[in-house]
């Protein structure tokens, strides 16, 4: 039977790229992922507890709450998040905060933004993406410049996702509590 994880993200790209990036640490036909998408920072926040009990009810073994730093007090943001499901007295669960933005994950993988786009060679890419400070903006810019085609989130996110490799997000230091907890997750 499949690992059934719960996921509440601000959008639904999140939410496929967090799946395809899943999928390369872990076999495809091992979870699930069962999910609330807020829609934004606000409702997110709002909702978190009552939808985190909703996927505990619904099965879920794991829940990762996915939210983007946005120039924001980790601390702060991480304590809000933690607040809202610490009632709820479940073990596996993350708090996950992409700094500052999930697209400087994206940013690590410069041959996966060379077939996603079809570019002639790779793009420079950012030694340390997560200090950029609107990975999404960097990301845009950075095709254009490369092979003049437009990026758009929704639709390249999980493309670049799914093409990278899991090395490459050694960069990105947000990252590596995920890949801790799924390790935990298929020990367990």
């Amino acid at each position: 039977m499949a690992v059934q994880i719960g996921v509440i993200a601000e959008a639904r790209n999140d939410i496929d790229v967090l799946y395809q990036l899943t999928c390369k640490l872990v076999a495809e036909n091992s979870f699930c992922f069962r999910k609330f998408i807020g829609y934004g920072c606000g409702k997110l926040r709002r909702k978190c507890n009552a939808w985190a009990k909703n996927l505990i009810r619904r099965g879920c073994t794991h829940l990762v709450v996915m939210h983007d730093l946005d120039r924001g007090d980790e601390s702060k943001l991480r304590q809000e998040l933690n607040n809202a499901i610490e009632s709820l007295s479940f073990d596996g669960s993350l708090i996950l905060i992409p700094i500052q933005e999930v697209e400087a994950w994206l940013l690590c993988d410069a041959s996966a933004l060379k077939e996603v786009f079809s570019m002639k060679k790779e793009a420079k890419v950012p030694a340390e993406p997560e200090r950029i400070l609107e990975p999404k903006e960097h990301l845009r810019d950075l095709v254009w410049k490369a092979c003049g085609k437009r990026y758009v989130n929704t639709i390249h996110n999980t493309r670049i996702a799914a093409e990278m490799r899991i090395a490459s997000l050694k960069a990105c230091g947000s990252f590596s509590p995920y890949h801790e907890f799924l390790e935990k997750m298929t020990t367990a």
